[in-house]
């Protein structure tokens, strides 16, 4: 989903010094805008003298007393309705357009364009033994993209494994299927049976969904 761009409510954060500086600024570019923003909800005069107030009320606090504090609180509050106003009526004006939100002397929000993809296939994915009796390493070298996590599986010949969206259809008979949910690109299988076939791969998952999974590579554990 595209999120349309707006002009940015992030000033409200500023400390009291910076928001003086950026409504100085807002202040010029619209001014200098001329008829491209008609129908300001805070005039530029208006702005001008909140703006200046703020600087005075800056200045006054410097000696940090509280009467001064709590001034300066009442002024910041009144300066950020006043910019908040005239920055939604910039982004009504601009209409997701980037220029005429910095024409407004504001900054654009950041669009979302493309929705959460499903993971994708690795092409590198290897499963050994090490040695160890009963274990076998599967690595898939490099994470799958976009995968929050893997999924290893190992299991013996003549078991049937579908997958189906987020859900695994196993067929198993008398054997046993392993499964391993990790977030790592390594993992190993423990205290598996000796001298059977394993056929081990593994598919990323996300909140997407699960991606496709890899070619199974055949073990036998020792």
């Amino acid at each position: 989903m595209k999120v349309k761009i707006r002009a940015s409510l992030a000033f409200k954060k500023l400390k009291p010094a910076e928001k003086f500086t950026f409504g100085t600024n807002v202040i010029a570019v619209l001014a200098a805008a001329g008829t491209e923003f008609p129908n300001l909800p805070v005039t530029i005069a208006l702005l001008t003298t909140t703006n200046t107030d703020l600087g005075h009320t800056i200045a006054a606090a410097a000696d940090g007393s509280r009467p001064a504090r709590d001034v300066l609180k009442a002024k910041m509050a009144v300066w950020d309705d006043a910019f908040t106003k005239t920055a939604n009526y910039v982004s009504l004006i601009a209409n997701g357009d980037v220029t005429k939100v910095n024409d407004g002397g504001f900054l654009p929000t950041k669009g979302e364009t493309t929705p959460t993809q499903k993971p994708g296939k690795t092409t590198d994915f290897t499963a050994t033994i090490n040695g160890s009796k009963g274990t076998i390493i599967a690595n898939t070298k490099k994470s799958l993209s976009g995968a929050k996590a893997m999924v290893f599986t190992a299991a013996p010949d003549g078991v049937d494994i579908n997958y189906a969206g987020n859900t695994m259809e196993i067929t198993v008979g008398d054997k046993t299927m392993y499964v391993i949910v990790d977030t790592e690109r390594r993992t190993e299988f423990f205290n598996l049976p000796s001298s059977v076939a394993f056929n081990v791969n593994v598919y990323g998952v996300n909140s997407a969904g699960s991606g496709p999974a890899t070619t199974a590579v055949q073990v036998v554990t020792q």
